[in-house]
């Protein structure tokens, strides 16, 4: 378990996480366009960034961190599905009748969000991940104040970035509340305002 074996990540491996999250939103934005393809820089960045996901799961492998122990380790978790889509896409770089793998925008969007996650909460998101379901259904003071504007707040003078994780927090809320949370749309509209905040930030960029 986490409180055992310390996985040791250092900057550079959120620093590496942080480089593959905008591969994967600049793959999901285009594979949601007109014409889904796989963007040049992404395909030629495959192969290397599977090769540094595998290093960092023989690391923890040498650590004493079985296989099977890896869905108590977020960041674990997230790097084997990572490398798993990327070695998909060294294959469709190399491939003589390239085709996507299936639900490429999907899988890209849910590891850019649980990436993000990762890297706003460093080596703290087991526990977070334990006492998500409770969380949901009775958010604590500090979540609902981390979601809800105070009343002395300007929301006009807010900055966008500040705006989208307002509403972000607001949709969070209302599907908790939803008849019915499970609905995919409510995925999608939360995947689609993932985008947008990444595509700002490139902008500001």
């Amino acid at each position: 378990m986490r409180d055992t074996i310390d996985l040791n990540w250092q900057s550079s491996e959120y620093e590496w996480i942080e480089l593959v999250r905008q591969l994967l939103l600049e793959l999901a934005r285009a594979c949601l366009g007109d014409l889904p393809k796989l963007p040049m820089h992404v395909a030629q960045q495959a192969r290397p960034m599977a090769e540094t996901a595998g290093r960092l799961l023989d690391e923890a492998r040498s650590r004493g961190i079985a296989e099977a122990q890896w869905k108590h380790y977020p960041e674990l978790a997230w790097t084997h599905d990572a490398r798993k889509l990327f070695l998909e896409l060294a294959q469709v770089y190399l491939s003589d009748l390239p085709k996507l793998p299936d639900n490429a925008s999907i899988r890209a969007l849910d590891l850019a969000e649980r990436a993000q996650t990762l890297l706003e909460n460093p080596m703290d998101s087991a526990s977070e991940s334990s006492s998500s379901d409770s969380s949901q259904e009775n958010p604590t003071p500090s979540q609902t104040a981390e979601t809800t504007p105070s009343h002395g707040e300007n929301l006009e003078n807010a900055s966008p970035s500040k705006l989208m994780s307002l509403l972000k927090g607001r949709l969070e809320q209302q599907r908790s509340r939803s008849s019915n949370p499970d609905a995919p749309e409510w995925q999608q509209l939360l995947n689609l305002l993932d985008v947008a905040q990444g595509l700002y930030r490139n902008l500001k960029e």
